[in-house]
């Protein structure tokens, strides 16, 4: 029997609305108010439909795939362009693989298996569009898990900066999961963002020593990030990993998964107090987007936008944030979401 591999039919308009509509409904009842969105044309018209009918209760920061970029270009789409409920991000882009399929770009091969992963972009045809969307005030945000993709990321926004060419809100890097011990620095030096999720680092630790050996100590390094003088902005990744704020805060905390492994947290000098991970995880965010003015915290003129969790956080009790609940849920004084007994 002859197998013909064929590609899933994309979802029609009425199942993207459904599937926005359910995650609106799901980022409520996790407390989430705004998220960073890197799927491409059909949520975003999904999106703008929602707004239009006076249904989207999520801000969203909507980025630009590189395939759009012709049309964001044509359109003079610029980061930050939009409504307070769905604003042009960033352009963006890969620079390699992951962690997981060995394909993640590295300066030298792997510990148990041959190679250095892929470049799934040239840094040339990275350059070339990054430029281009600079120059009409799109920012972009470059996946990069290898420390090899770091640098090559690392060294364009660097060659933009020599230029003298500037955008609206900084540059980032998506995930910067493993750095080069002397590129740390040069993450504040260019100003870019470093997005990073802290769920993936106990997931991923066990294949991290696997594939890295001693160069896992400075994968996912939030402490030294942030001791670097880099914007440290911290997400789930979603649909990768779960979307909930709680468990990313206790991965980031403890270095430890739900079930308490590593015992002491892996690399645990790596963990962040926790104060620095709900920074991360509000204000940060909103100075990456230029919208530091309008949210992130809890302050006379901003909009509100927040959560009231069912215990009080402790920093010296972090094994409970994955008992604490939310309770309620508000967007600009609009209750979205209450918890029952």
């Amino acid at each position: 029997m002859e197998l013909v591999k064929q590609a899933a039919p994309a979802p029609d308009d009425a199942a993207v609305l459904s599937a926005l509509r359910r995650v609106q409904q799901e980022a409520a009842r996790y407390g989430v108010t705004s998220v960073h969105n890197c799927e491409g044309s059909a949520p975003l018209a999904g999106l703008q439909h929602l707004e239009r009918a006076g249904e989207l209760s999520l801000r969203v920061w909507q980025m630009v795939r590189k395939q759009q970029l012709s049309a964001a270009l044509e359109l003079r789409l610029a980061s930050g362009f939009g409504s307070p409920m769905l604003r042009i991000g960033h352009l963006k882009m890969f620079a390699d693989g992951a962690l997981g399929s060995a394909t993640a770009e590295m300066l030298v091969p792997y510990e148990d298996l041959p190679g250095v992963g892929v470049a799934s972009t040239p840094t040339e045809e990275l350059y070339a569009s990054a430029r281009s969307a600079a120059l009409q005030g799109l920012a972009s945000a470059i996946h990069a898990i290898g420390d090899a993709a770091n640098r090559r990321v690392l060294d364009l926004y660097a060659q933009l900066r020599a230029e003298g060419i500037f955008t609206p809100i900084p540059h980032r890097i998506e995930h910067v999961q493993l750095l080069d011990p002397a590129d740390l620095p040069r993450l504040a030096a260019l100003g870019v963002v470093a997005s990073m999720q802290p769920i993936h680092a106990p997931q991923d630790r066990v294949m991290a020593d696997l594939h890295w050996g001693a160069r896992a100590r400075y994968g996912y390094a939030w402490a030294s990030v942030l001791r670097s003088g880099a914007l440290l902005v911290m997400g789930t990744d979603t649909p990768v990993e779960a979307l909930n704020p709680l468990a990313n805060l206790h991965a980031a905390v403890t270095r430890r998964s739900a079930d308490g492994q590593p015992a002491g947290g892996w690399y645990p000098q790596e963990a962040l107090t926790l104060e620095q991970a709900l920074y991360a995880y509000t204000q940060a965010p909103a100075v990456a987007t230029g919208e530091a003015h309008l949210k992130g915290s809890l302050t006379p003129g901003k909009l509100a936008d927040l959560v009231v969790l069912s215990r009080a956080l402790d920093a010296r009790e972090p094994d409970a944030l994955l008992e604490t609940q939310v309770d309620l849920t508000m967007l600009g004084g609009r209750v979205l979401f209450e918890r029952e007994d």
